[in-house]
């Protein structure tokens, strides 16, 4: 039973287009394994191969956007999927809120009324659009800055466990569309903590709970690569192979198994193969991962982040998460 579960769980969680622009659409076998391949080889006709490198050149041009035209990517993806919602149905709650934020850690004197509206408005699922207008709102309020606040800032701002409350496109993560109770937790990790779980110079993000809690109570499902900080905009983290899949349990938890490797990729175009993406993804360049909204308050500090360049499936792909 455990085993049946954990090949639903896992085929699911490589449907995930992940927040730091991992993109695993199909896991193709369910075993351990690694992929031998360092770089992936595509053997096309002279045709072909013209329209693949047209729609490389389509595919820079497309995933290369600045900040006001991501944001209103974001803004018409929320916006569309909420009018379809009126279409369809009475309800205009929010479908993307996945967590409920929590209360404490930050003071009154480093909030603002923009951030605690927001707050409520995530507390009350309150529409996708409206809480898209209030991220908005939020982002030029930042406190910190993407091309003036020092690559050691962000590194100690980001350095710990992150927990998602919120997502702006529909196509995130099929995990995190099941209803509660079965919908898992996600979370991200950075710094010391990811340093502990999945090697130096990682980042990670992890599943937890829910329909996972049949694998057992302290389960968790990573997926991590290699990130490093722009040195111009250290805001933008870029995304590196290796990219590890892995079966393993909560940081802390008491369990002193090893985490266990499901797939591994030593390239982009060689994960993106893997996991049966086009050809115009597996030509797309490395993912990169801006943070647009970063508060350095410890507990309770707010990010707004989005996927900025690479795989075009997700770039745009924005969330908001909340650190533990």
């Amino acid at each position: 039973m455990a085993m049946g579960l954990s090949i639903i769980v896992a085929s699911l969680f490589l449907l995930n287009q992940s927040a730091f622009g991992f993109h695993s659409p199909l896991l193709q076998s369910v075993s351990v394994t690694r992929t031998h391949h360092s770089t992936a080889t595509l053997h096309l006709s002279p045709e072909s191969q013209a329209a693949s490198e047209k729609n490389h050149a389509d595919a820079d041009d497309a995933t290369i956007l600045s900040r006001r035209r991501l944001f209103g990517r974001a803004i018409s993806s929320t916006a569309a999927a909420t009018s379809l919602a009126l279409t369809n149905g009475p309800s205009t709650a929010s479908a993307k809120v996945v967590a409920t934020p929590f209360a404490g850690g930050i003071s009154p004197e480093q909030s603002s009324p923009e951030r605690e509206a927001l707050l409520e408005a995530i507390t009350n699922k309150s529409s996708n659009e409206v809480i898209a207008g209030l991220v908005e709102k939020l982002l030029p309020l930042s406190p910190l800055k993407g091309d003036v606040s020092s690559a050691a800032t962000y590194e100690s701002a980001l350095d710990g466990e992150w927990k998602l409350i919120w997502y702006s496109t529909s196509g995130f993560s099929p995990l995190l569309k099941l209803p509660s109770p079965f919908r898992p937790d996600s979370y991200q990790y950075f710094g010391s903590i990811a340093e502990k779980e999945v090697g130096p110079g990682r980042v990670a993000q992890g599943l937890v709970g829910g329909i996972l809690s049949g694998l057992g109570p302290q389960t968790e499902l990573w997926l991590s690569s290699g990130a490093v900080a722009q040195e111009a905009h250290p805001s933008t983290l870029e995304i590196y192979p290796p990219f590890r899949f892995q079966l393993g349990v909560t940081p802390g938890g008491a369990s002193t198994k090893e985490k266990r490797m499901i797939v591994e990729a030593d390239s982009d175009a060689e994960f993106r193969k893997v996991n049966a993406r086009t050809t115009e993804a597996q030509l797309a360049p490395k993912n990169e991962y801006e943070q647009m909204y970063v508060e350095n308050f410890g507990r309770g500090s707010l990010r707004v982040s989005v996927v900025t360049k690479g795989d075009p499936v997700i770039v745009g792909e924005m969330f908001v998460h909340q650190k533990l």
